[in-house]
């Protein structure tokens, strides 16, 4: 780990879980769920992973967002599965208008699935979402 950073996820399916447990593990770093155990402290980086039906954002996540602020975390990413990430619009407003900065484009991952099948990331969409975390890394 470069420097104190978290990944968090809110993920009913296991898919934003099972990319942010990957990016954790590329970067050294802690994963946990939304709201965490322990609340964030310092954090230069916040990674938040979303698993969306549409674009609507659980209030688990959008309350988790609007307690933000720079004694929490300076920098925040968001990475989002399945559904509209226009949804991740509204916290990355509430964020910003908390003081915190947003970091890189919002990752997204189409997980696919079918009619009576429920909906899985690839290796692929693991691989990516590592890239564009180190990226984001790499950047600050």
């Amino acid at each position: 780990m470069k420097f104190k950073m978290r990944i968090l996820h809110y993920s009913p399916a296991g898919n934003a879980e099972a990319l942010a447990n990957s990016i954790a593990r590329s970067q050294q770093a802690n994963a946990d769920k939304i709201p965490p155990a322990y609340p964030c402290e310092n954090e230069k980086l916040l990674f938040i992973g979303v698993e969306l039906k549409g674009s609507s954002v659980h209030k688990n996540v959008s309350d988790f967002c609007k307690d933000l602020n720079p004694n929490r975390s300076k920098n925040v990413a968001f990475f989002v599965v399945g559904g509209d990430a226009s949804g991740v619009e509204e916290l990355k407003k509430t964020v910003t208008a908390n003081g915190l900065a947003v970091v890189g484009d919002t990752h997204v991952c189409a997980a696919k699935g079918g009619f009576l099948k429920k909906a899985k990331i690839s290796d692929a969409d693991v691989t990516a979402a590592v890239a564009w975390a180190s990226k984001i890394v790499d950047s600050l």
